[in-house]
């Protein structure tokens, strides 16, 4: 909380000397300066302070399968499959958002029931009509549930079993997204996500974007104790780019009257579509050993590239312009695969020399619900 403090405070001080330090003028007309639009479709209200509380509602999950056989002295072998995944509580957040200009920052933390471990999160956001740049970063923790499956279902050597930790897992996601509006003249992007732009009447855009993901699951020794894994610990990072459409559907707009008009100004919807490809696809993981007591005795890691992957960035957004204030309600989504191009090193893993041709595949994602009150000073 300290930490929070201070950078706010930084980011305020920086705001405010930037209207008369020479040394803050370029940094100043950056985050302020009027942007050349066709202002019969956008309007641009005179950069300011802005101050929000908001509320969210998220799930983020991990699953992983992975397959791997059995082989016998006499050469036959009994396929197999370990499972692995991160019970998806609902998890209910409050914070605030600070702007000024097309920058802001977010902070939220965690309310209600609470787990063993503090669930976050922090953003920082540079939203222009133009193009944008979005960073964040969270982490929540959950029970981690592990299985076994063993030969074919029907067989007489099929058996399955299941395992949830009691200690929470922790899955901690830093995420870094940026886009460019090629019909930026008429159409605003942020209008549906902040309080720095208006669409005047209904348009749309072509977008590029490129995002940039890493998640780290961690799993304790003690937690992965006495569950069915080959595999403890994951890190991913994975690194897209792609394209879609956005629009904004104007429902209700009128243009203020002067600087603190009162009454509905404008209402506007969003739907942004943009799948994209993953091209680097990149996935460690972290492999315990326990000596026959089950004392933990030390852990492999393995580095394993997958193959290029298509996956999915959507979102939806609806605004309500009243006077100064601003409301806004946010549904945001990430879906991201991987899997081995070929079967893992065992020689990287802490398994029995008869397990071999392991391969993996898996799914990280997550989806947000947020509403944020915004006043504009």
């Amino acid at each position: 909380m300290k930490k929070l403090v201070v950078l706010v405070f930084m980011f305020v001080v920086v705001a405010v000397q930037a209207q008369d330090a020479t040394i803050w003028n370029k940094v100043h007309a950056f985050i302020t300066k009027p942007e050349k639009v066709d202002t019969a479709f956008i309007y641009q209200p005179k950069p300011g302070f802005s101050l929000g509380l908001s509320s969210s509602l998220q799930k983020a999950g991990f699953d992983l399968d992975v397959n791997f056989k059995i082989k016998y002295e006499d050469g036959s072998t009994l396929p197999c499959r370990s499972t692995y995944g991160l019970s998806e509580s609902l998890c209910k957040k409050i914070g605030f958002d600070l702007g000024y200009g097309n920058v802001g920052f977010g902070y939220g933390f965690e309310v209600g029931p609470r787990s063993a471990q503090k669930r976050s999160s922090l953003g920082l956001n540079i939203k222009g009509r133009t193009w944008g740049v979005h960073a964040e970063y969270y982490r929540i923790s959950n029970p981690f549930t592990t299985g076994i499956v063993i030969g074919e279902e029907g067989n007489a050597d099929y058996w399955e079993d299941q395992w949830t930790t009691e200690e929470q897992a922790v899955l901690k996601d830093f995420t870094i997204d940026g886009y460019y509006v090629f019909n930026n003249e008429r159409f605003a992007y942020p209008a549906a996500y902040k309080i720095g732009l208006v669409q005047r009447h209904t348009a749309g855009s072509w977008l590029v974007t490129a995002h940039y993901m890493q998640g780290n699951l961690y799993n304790s020794p003690e937690a992965a104790h006495d569950s069915y894994n080959l595999l403890d610990c994951f890190f991913t990072m994975q690194a897209s780019i792609g394209g879609g459409y956005s629009v904004n559907f104007v429902l209700w707009h009128k243009d203020p009257s002067g600087p603190r008009d009162k009454g509905l100004r404008n209402v506007t919807l969003n739907l942004t579509a943009m799948p994209v490809i993953t091209l680097a696809n990149y996935l460690k993981t972290t492999s315990y050993a326990y000596d026959v007591e089950g004392h933990h005795t030390g852990e492999r890691i393995s580095k394993v590239w997958c193959y290029p992957m298509p996956n999915y960035i959507g979102s939806a957004a609806g605004s309500l312009a009243w006077g100064r204030f601003f409301f806004s309600a946010q549904f945001t989504y990430n879906r991201f695969y991987f899997r081995s191009r070929d079967a893992v090193d065992v020689s990287q893993l802490n398994v029995p020399d008869y397990v071999g041709n392991v391969r993996f595949h898996g799914i990280f994602h997550d989806w947000l619900v947020k509403g944020s009150l915004v006043y504009r000073f």
